[in-house]
């Protein structure tokens, strides 16, 4: 049996590679081979691409880097805003080649990005329908599970599966392709099923990407008012320490030096977290870790603090979305002004310089003002660390966006492309485009102010 995976474009008007890969793709890609498939593996976004040109592949800190772009036709409804719509990823006539060269599959599956950016998506399942008319093809990912109705009406996809891999996911695949994998992974989610980095390889069997992405655990134990992580699961599960280990080894022996996590709970429950860190410390893998989801300030004691520093912790996101109190109760209380003062100082204790932290804070809540923003903006400077804004997106199905006014959540929830962050700026009357823009600028000048 033969199957295609792909990781389509994403249209925006920004993304740049903060260390992004398919990892639940990558995870399947492992499952099937397991059934004795063969893969092909397309990632529309590997910027390490041996037909890219070399100018693309250039790398910055720790791997991070642009994508390839071509500016394409906004859709109508992004005509008020003036920023260049794009497509991020793999030339287009790259990507036609490398569908061109392919041997028939028995079954295609395609993941999604952002609810906002499924017109790439859409652009590459016509692409595969129109070359492989009578091959089954199932649409997964983000998308795909927040916009479930519309993705099953317009995407193109023969089928459409929301969620993540299951046991029922393998009867799926058994009966639209005749293959007999067998239901092997008994822990729920696949905990144990890692991601299979070898479609990445060169053709001399060597890894030419600097970094890889990782999950120690699956869930939140939290109900953040403006998180879609319980539309996926309900529940929190982590691995095994030694499953995690062997993981690791993995890598080093991949001579990875960039690990970024995509856990949103990394430092929950930290017995655990602290006896993996002394062994990660204790065999001295030299790797630099990520965490671009943001940690939890409440689990950054001193102890913590220093044990993510020796295993080698680096470029730090921890999460305080707001300063207001109201704002922190009502949108799950998993923080407080109190909590992140301690875990800041705690970090510098540890050796941490400021600019090797940056505190996300989310701007454009429902109801959330300009005020209140420039407010969180000036509490964090007296800390002198980095200041990360992260733009409200109204998801679907989220506490938050049931706060908006009815006609507003009927809008979004029909044209999943308003979902964006830079339309909804346009239609948020507590806190537009302008005072966005005027946030930003703050911002920047402060950040640059760190480094002098």
């Amino acid at each position: 049996m033969r199957a295609l995976l792909v990781n389509p474009w994403i249209t925006d008007f920004k993304c740049h590679d903060f260390w992004i890969k398919p990892y639940g793709l990558l995870r399947i890609d492992n499952l099937l081979k397991s059934g004795g498939f063969e893969i092909d593996f397309i990632d529309c976004m590997n910027r390490f691409d041996d037909d890219l040109p070399f100018e693309y592949k250039k790398e910055k800190e720790f791997g991070k880097g642009e994508f390839y772009f071509e500016e394409i036709k906004k859709p109508e409804i992004y005509n008020k805003l003036t920023r260049k719509y794009k497509r991020y990823g793999l030339p287009y006539e790259i990507f036609i080649k490398k569908i061109e060269s392919l041997k028939k599959p028995d079954i295609i599956l395609v993941t999604s990005n952002m609810t906002y950016t499924y017109e790439g998506t859409f652009e590459v399942i016509k692409i595969l329908k129109e070359k492989f008319l009578l091959t089954p093809l199932i649409l997964g990912g983000i998308y795909a599970t927040l916009c479930y109705k519309h993705a099953e009406e317009k995407s193109g996809a023969d089928m459409v599966w929301p969620g993540q891999i299951n046991n029922k996911f393998i009867q799926i695949i058994n009966k639209v392709t005749g293959a007999k994998i067998e239901q092997q992974f008994k822990k729920e989610f696949f905990l144990e099923l890692t991601p299979d980095y070898s479609v990445y390889f060169d053709k001399n069997g060597r890894y030419n990407i600097p970094y890889v992405v990782t999950k120690w655990t699956e869930g939140c134990p939290f109900s953040c008012t403006y998180c879609a992580i319980k539309l996926f699961t309900d529940n929190f599960l982590r691995k095994e320490k030694k499953d995690i280990i062997k993981e690791l080894d993995f890598y080093k022996n991949l001579n990875i030096k960039n690990i970024a996590f995509y856990d949103d709970a990394l430092l929950y429950r930290t017995v655990f977290i602290k006896d993996l860190l002394r062994e990660i410390i204790k065999k001295n893998y030299g790797f630099n870790f990520h965490t671009p989801n943001g940690l939890h300030c409440a689990y950054i004691d001193e102890e913590m603090a220093v044990l993510l520093k020796e295993a080698g912790f680096v470029d730090l996101r921890i999460s305080l979305e707001s300063t207001d109190y109201n704002i922190q109760k009502i949108t799950g209380g998993k923080v407080t002004n109190e909590i992140f003062k301690k875990a800041v100082n705690n970090l510098k204790k540890a050796g941490y310089k400021g600019t090797d932290i940056g505190v996300y804070i989310l701007a454009g809540l429902p109801g959330q003002t300009f005020e209140s923003v420039l407010r969180d903006i000036e509490y964090i400077k007296q800390y002198r660390v980095k200041i990360k804004l992260a733009n409200y997106s109204p998801i679907p199905g989220t506490a938050d966006f049931l706060k908006l006014k009815p006609e507003i959540m009927a809008e979004l929830k029909t044209e999943p492309l308003k979902q964006n962050e830079f339309y909804f700026l346009t239609i948020n009357n507590d806190y537009g485009w302008e005072k966005n823009e005027e946030v930003k600028k703050i911002i920047t000048e402060y950040n640059n102010s760190l480094k002098s």
